[in-house]
């Protein structure tokens, strides 16, 4: 039983970390978690989609979306966010589709 805990442990945190890693590509919106509590900061995330460009709002959207394993709760439409998006944007998008996960 403990190794199965160390082995989800490890899981958790490499999907952390491959999250993060693709928050750092997004300067804009990688201030809106919280590292060191692994959590997202909702009331600032929820203020700054207002201030956002559309392409930010829709890759902040997509990256909550991984957090939280629902795209339901922000509203992310993979079809409006491609729209309006710019390629780096897009290629974020694509990287996570060709190998999802979450943290």
């Amino acid at each position: 039983m403990e190794e199965k805990a160390i082995y989800m442990a490890d899981c958790l945190a490499s999907s952390h970390q491959r999250f993060y890693a693709m928050l750092d590509r997004c300067p804009r919106i990688s201030h809106l978690w919280d590292r060191e509590r692994a959590e997202i900061k909702i009331d600032l995330f929820e203020s700054e989609l207002g201030v956002m460009s559309p392409g930010e709002v829709h890759l902040a959207k997509f990256m909550a979306s991984v957090w939280f394993g629902d795209n339901h709760r922000y509203g992310f439409d993979l079809a409006d966010a491609v729209a309006c998006m710019d390629s780096r944007e897009r290629q974020i998008i694509l990287e996570w589709v060709a190998d999802p996960f979450w943290p």
